[in-house]
């Protein structure tokens, strides 16, 4: 299946539920290239300037918008319109570029000579990266944190904050490996079936840091294999927004079955979210990351969904990690989020005071985009 973007106006038939779609609800053209061009800012009424997406050159690239739709890079050289760009790097044909534009662009016989086409070096698709699961110790431990850090998620107003805070009901937090640790804990690293470290300066380390925030959890057949904290803003200084618990595999982020509709998503938020506003009718998997490459179960997990949607992060990172993905998944679909960084922002935007019906909740936009690339569920076949 031929990579296809996701542009603000596909066309009524989209059926945004308890959406108005009379004002345009997408934006044809400027809004589908510039969704493509993350990192993109505003210099004039009709000029835009970031990253080229050829040579990666920030702030090389200029993108027009005055009718033109030309860009060009003042680094590499690269020139051309809006078809140019869609062939060049989102792997489409000349008809397919023009069908998804619309059919808005200008015959292209009569303005080739205009355009000057770039070909760089092929890229390999990486390979499945090799996963060391952790110990049976370590496990068993990481089963038992989560446990309790699920229990007081309806009870106390600090968990119940932290989990409506990202628009995730209890439910979902349980049935998700999601849960709340209020506080930092040091906890032994033998029970966790992990040896005492040394330092530089010869110090020996006997604990584990359990930091406070959101405990995520990723399972496989039944097991922890993998967990992580996403910290609150106020952590202290030097701690990273993600914490991996040591020990833990390093694994994407699942949420949902196997055999459904699969968004690629860079947190595991945002994948707990998808799986939750699609009523557990799509899954979602998070990279955790925009330079990851996938282990061999994820892959596979990734290659039996009957459609697979790509939404990275709508910022630079964002962009790498879609140049990853669709050399792990060519037929992968790339459908950012509107309006937005990333899906979780989206969501909270389209239901933030005063509505802005120019952006859809999420389960608004899974419709939309299912839709868009020909995908209708069978619920009895």
């Amino acid at each position: 299946m031929p990579i296809k973007l996701f542009s603000k106006r596909i066309e009524p038939a989209l059926h945004m539920s308890s959406k108005s779609v009379g004002n345009t609800f997408y934006c044809l053209s400027d809004d589908l290239v510039l969704s493509y061009l993350p990192g993109m800012k505003r210099k004039g009424a009709y000029e835009w300037a970031g990253p080229c997406p050829s040579c990666g050159g920030e702030d090389r690239f200029i993108w027009r918008t005055d009718g033109r739709q030309r860009g060009f890079c003042r680094q590499c050289g690269w020139t051309g319109d809006s078809i140019q760009l869609l062939i060049d790097f989102a792997g489409l044909t000349f008809p397919e570029a023009h069908r998804v534009l619309g059919g808005t662009e200008r015959n292209r016989g009569t303005n080739s000579h205009h355009v000057r086409r770039v070909t760089g070096t092929k890229r390999e698709c990486p390979a499945p990266v090799p996963v060391t699961l952790p110990s049976d110790e370590w496990c068993s431990s990481a089963a038992a944190f989560l446990a309790e850090c699920q229990r007081d998620l309806e009870t106390s107003p600090e968990a119940l904050l932290a989990i409506t805070g990202r628009h995730l009901t209890p439910y979902t937090a349980v049935q998700c490996g999601i849960g709340w640790n209020p506080a930092d804990r040091y906890v032994s690293r033998r029970a966790w079936g992990l040896a005492d470290v040394t330092d530089r300066d010869g110090k020996t380390h006997s604990k584990l840091l359990l930091p406070k925030g959101l405990v995520i959890a990723t399972q496989q057949e039944g097991k922890i294999i993998s967990m992580a904290v996403r910290c609150p803003d106020d952590r202290p200084s030097g701690r990273d927004k993600y914490h991996q618990v040591r020990g833990a595999a390093n694994l994407p982020y699942v949420a949902g079955g196997a055999g459904l509709p699969v968004v690629l998503v860079e947190s595991a938020l945002d994948a707990a979210l998808v799986w939750q506003e699609s009523f557990c009718t799509v899954a979602a998997v998070a990279v955790m990351g925009n330079r990851k490459a996938v282990d061999l179960g994820t892959h596979a997990f990734i290659e039996a969904a009957p459609v697979v949607l790509a939404t990275p992060d709508n910022d630079t990172g964002g962009g790498t990690a879609w140049k990853l993905w669709r050399s792990m998944f060519p037929r992968a679909a790339l459908c950012p989020a509107i309006g937005a960084k990333d899906l979780g922002e989206m969501h909270k935007a389209a239901l933030s005071w005063p509505i802005n019906e120019d952006v859809p909740t999420l389960g608004e936009w899974l419709q939309a985009a299912l839709e868009h690339v020909g995908y209708v569920a069978r619920a009895a076949a």
